[in-house]
């Protein structure tokens, strides 16, 4: 989908692409089936042919999960950091629909990494991208008020709305399902309080 990750325009696709078709295994999930629990090591990346995925942590003292980002067909599965560690993952991935996603060892990606100075500059760049797209959600979150983050999010990605649910939207914003329907209902009549 267009819009919703900014990085994927600044890195390398068909790099990461081309791995995932030529080495990796077609997997089909059903819809709510996690790909990837908190406290599992994450030893795959994925590049997904159909479908929609939502990452997700939870928040002990609340004993709730948050949706933290999603990822749509054409688009890659990973918890980048992890996957190339071999550390734990702090998150779950989760499909939210049926999904047709090529898996790739992400020890094979490891040691791609390592054959070259150019493969080494695809991993960086990969690297910096999520993470000034990371940080710039961090800072949205004290910079903008959750209205203006939906508002943000629709100009970004105006077909989001057909593809996740509200509630998991909502959960991406940090604000009820309640404060969504009162923000959309808002908007929805031009009433600009």
């Amino acid at each position: 989908m267009t819009g919703f990750n900014p990085y994927i325009g600044n890195i390398d696709i068909d790099f990461f692409k081309a791995l995932c078709l030529k080495h990796g295994e077609l997997r089909h999930y059903k819809k709510n089936e996690f790909i990837l629990r908190e406290g599992d090591v994450c030893s795959f990346f994925g590049f997904i042919l159909s479908g929609v995925v939502k990452y997700s942590c939870t928040n002990r003292t609340e004993n709730r999960m948050y949706n933290v980002g999603f990822s749509f067909p054409h688009e890659f599965l990973a918890d980048y950091p992890t996957c190339l560690y071999d550390k734990k993952s702090e998150l779950n991935i989760q499909t939210i629909t049926s999904c047709d996603i090529y898996i790739c060892s992400s020890t094979f990606l490891q040691q791609l990494f390592g054959t070259s100075i150019e493969n080494q500059h695809i991993a960086r760049i990969a690297a910096e991208q999520m993470f000034f797209q990371s940080y710039s959600r961090y800072l949205d979150f004290f910079r903008f008020t959750p209205e203006e983050r939906y508002l943000q999010l629709l100009k970004r990605c105006p077909s989001v709305l057909q593809m996740v649910p509200l509630k998991d939207i909502a959960s991406y914003l940090r604000i009820t399902p309640i404060h969504l329907s009162r923000i959309r209902h808002k908007h929805s009549f031009g009433n600009k309080e």
